[in-house]
């Protein structure tokens, strides 16, 4: 979908890509998690963005503009953090890579967000699954650490993963041999 000859460049040169991913990036990094995999989608291609590129961007402006009023919202009296994590399986076509998600709610609202490619290519849905949610462990741990330090002690955190295979490998320490290389 880049540009592949010079009219194509020359016609992507007078559009404010780059401008437009980094307005939305700030917005998505303080307010808008519900953006995060679209624009990292989007930033793949900040050095040589094509035409449908510049379609995708618009369109996710237009999501912006329409559900302007919608905001994070924290409520309720359970002062607990909760995560959620997902992945996908390769469905970055240029990589192979596959795409971790995760978010972390406190009092209802999200506090903590990720979208992001996996630096592996993986082999199998089970190994993507645990390597996500392996990450969201290391954060969950770090989201315990800041929170003991701020005063309020969180004796575990819940993570919920939708992932039947990486819930066994990770109770069952029988598969530790057959999941090294993971």
């Amino acid at each position: 979908m880049c540009p592949s000859n010079e009219a194509e460049r020359k016609e992507m040169s007078r559009v404010p890509y780059a401008s437009a991913v980094g307005s939305l990036m700030f917005a998505m990094i303080c307010t808008r998690p519900d953006i995060t995999q679209a624009m990292g989608a989007v930033s793949r291609y900040m050095a040589n963005p094509g035409g449908e590129h510049w379609i995708v961007m618009k369109r996710i402006l237009r999501y912006i503009r329409g559900t302007s009023d919608v905001a994070l919202c924290y409520g309720g009296s359970e002062f607990t953090v909760r995560g959620y994590v997902d992945s996908n399986f390769t469905r970055d076509v240029d990589k192979r890579k596959s795409t971790t998600g995760y978010v972390f709610t406190l009092a209802r609202g999200a506090v903590s967000w990720v979208s992001k490619l996996q630096t592996v290519v993986v082999l199998s849905t089970t190994e993507v699954e645990y390597m996500a949610a392996t990450q969201v462990c290391k954060e969950a741990i770090w989201i315990q650490r800041l929170l003991k330090e701020l005063g309020h002690k969180q004796e575990k955190i819940s993570v919920f993963c939708d992932s039947q295979s990486t819930l066994h490998i990770a109770r069952n320490p029988v598969f530790h041999s057959r999941t090294k290389h993971i």
